[in-house]
């Protein structure tokens, strides 16, 4: 189980993006002769609004319950502060990794997310120090509540269509790829995963869309996938 967004989580997504065999037939072109890159910005990260107590059990299984007790009120954005000096040397390696990512992962918050794909293969992720850190071709941005929503399991063709989602880069190469997106998220919400911060409720509006997208985006993909098996098995390469 990985904590979202960590860069535990990102690692495990790498990994199920490199082993997915659906990637693998509507993605054999994404990249090839082209900058298939992409920066996942995950933007509004709710460092202010999540407090030491609201954090899941993953995270504060190790701390001292006496520690616990007197930190539960303090929040993200004030704790790698709080936790100076000795008192962080002491703590359970888990939280000391945490406070390190919210300390240098973090800018203004957003977290830059390199996620590099080529041919239907994650050629590797990072999170980044700054967004200029490496050349994608693509970049997708979104408060951390619309991700969210993605890892739970919502079309992210959807967020792109409400605006919820913004994305730049090559449109021709995008509507051709139409799918790639989608499976993007898809596989995103196959990582098993437990979300570092509280989240809301989708509004009516979004979910009567989420279900309109939904089924068509199903029939798109299967059509491109078959698209590119007839057209592997023609080839005489």
């Amino acid at each position: 189980m990985s904590l979202y967004p960590t860069e535990q989580w990102l690692t495990a997504y790498g990994r199920a993006l490199d082993g997915s065999a659906a990637l693998d037939d509507l993605a054999d072109g994404w990249g090839v002769g082209f900058n298939g890159d992409v920066l996942l910005a995950i933007e509004d990260v709710p460092l202010a609004e999540t407090t030491i107590g609201e954090l899941p059990d993953e995270v504060m299984a190790d701390l001292p319950e006496d520690i616990r007790a007197g930190v539960s009120d303090v929040t993200l954005a004030e704790a790698p502060t709080e936790f100076g000096g000795r008192l962080r040397t002491a703590l359970p390696a888990s939280v000391q990794d945490l406070l390190h990512q919210i300390e240098s992962k973090v800018h203004d918050g957003t977290i830059y997310a390199y996620v590099g794909l080529e041919a239907g293969d994650c050629t590797g992720t990072a999170v980044l120090e700054t967004p200029g850190d490496r050349e994608v071709g693509y970049v997708v941005h979104g408060p951390y509540e619309t991700w969210r929503r993605i890892i739970d399991g919502r079309p992210a063709v959807s967020a792109v269509l409400s605006g919820d989602l913004g994305v730049t880069g090559n449109r021709l190469r995008l509507l051709r790829y139409a799918s790639v997106l989608q499976l993007l998220g898809d596989i995103a919400a196959e990582v098993e995963t437990t979300h570092l911060f509280p989240g809301g409720t989708a509004h009516p509006g979004e979910v009567v869309l989420d279900e309109a997208v939904r089924q068509p985006v199903i029939l798109g993909r299967l059509a491109e996938r078959q698209v590119s098996l007839a057209t592997k098995a023609l080839s005489p390469f």
